[in-house]
């Protein structure tokens, strides 16, 4: 794993803190999916049927709305960003129409610091497509920022990929929910919440996996497929306790996870962004406008320095087991909310 370590300039103390801080927070996981569990009526909730809607006739949103909703989000925390923002859609820099044969998914491209970045993606009128917008926007407000880095620290390290893109989404989120009616609160709060356990808790589970399969390889010797099977459900059970139910083609699940393979360790860098994200936004609400000028200078300054010289300068230490506190704080209510408004709904 040190080889991964050092690519992402990540002391191994603090992939170790935030792991065992992931694990301690399991419970968060298995409280959302009990709750779901019931709002589906379902008497057993299995794996396959864990992101299922609750409500599948939400209300759509066109593009002129989206726009403007994610426009004014990211002015109302810096009105610099909400400049950067407008200027990707009146240069038509976001590539959005759905057409026959285009390659699905979503992308922020920054090549150079001296070219623009570009966008690509389908909009379909869905509230998961505003969030989609919101997130690849903030890729591309953090391409703007740094583009006066050298070509060499023109990108951060993978822990802080997703930095301004995630941070985006929350910014979005809150101003979407604010208008919605209670059933369209549950719907976005559901998603959030599930795209918040498959980052932070999936992932980590998915390391613990990866790390017990080098252990049984160096202790003895090569693994068969049913081995490797038995250590994808006991490590994925474990965050789900007895909320989801693995099925036992679950148990095959780790075949299509290249990253394995391709990217060793690569996957804790997914808990580790998302997380940092959210303790990050509860300090921006604690401080209020005085944190957004120096998340900007943090933007700025690209991947010059490494993430925990970065997260210093915002008085952070990574390798703190507090500092991850916020960002579990964050899901709590996020839970708490969600179980809140399907009260709400219920009477």
């Amino acid at each position: 794993m040190q080889p991964r370590n050092l690519a992402n300039e990540i002391p191994a103390e603090s992939v170790a803190a935030l792991m065992s801080s992931v694990e301690k927070h399991y419970k968060t996981v298995q409280r959302y999916y009990k709750l779901k569990k019931r709002l589906l009526g379902l008497s057993t909730l299995y794996d396959y049927d864990r992101y299922a809607p609750l409500f599948p006739d939400l209300p759509q949103c066109d593009w002129e709305t989206a726009r403007k909703t994610v426009t004014e989000s990211y002015e109302a925390f810096s009105p610099k960003s909400g400049e950067i923002v407008r200027e990707f859609f009146d240069k038509r820099w976001i590539d959005a129409s759905p057409r026959t044969g285009k390659r699905g998914g979503a992308f922020s491209h920054s090549a150079v610091p001296g070219v623009h970045p570009y966008i690509l993606m389908s909009y379909e009128d869905r509230l998961k497509d505003v969030m989609t917008l919101a997130h690849e926007l903030g890729h591309g407000v953090h391409a703007s920022y740094s583009r006066d880095q050298s070509l060499f620290n023109f990108h951060g390290t993978l822990p802080l990929a997703e930095l301004a893109s995630t941070f985006g989404e929350m910014l979005v989120f809150e101003n979407l929910v604010k208008e919605a009616s209670t059933k369209d609160k549950l719907a976005l709060y559901a998603e959030k919440i599930e795209g918040v356990f498959a980052t932070v808790f999936r992932q980590a589970a998915m390391f613990r996996f990866e790390q017990a399969c080098h252990a049984h390889r160096r202790e003895k010797g090569e693994l068969s497929p049913a081995e490797f099977g038995e250590l994808w459900q006991t490590n994925l059970q474990a965050m789900f306790g007895g909320s989801v139910e693995l099925g036992e083609q679950h148990s095959r699940w780790w075949s299509y996870v290249g990253h394995f393979i391709f990217a060793p360790f690569y996957v804790y860098a997914y808990s580790f962004g998302e997380l940092l994200v959210l303790s990050l936004y509860q300090m921006a609400k604690r401080e209020g406008p005085s944190f957004a000028g120096k998340y900007v200078d943090l933007l700025k300054l690209g991947g010059s320095k490494t993430p925990r010289e970065l997260m210093a300068l915002m008085d952070i230490d990574l390798q703190s087991r507090s500092f991850w506190q916020g960002g579990f704080a964050a899901m709590e209510n996020l839970v708490t909310e969600f179980e809140r408004l399907h009260a709400e709904h219920k009477g």
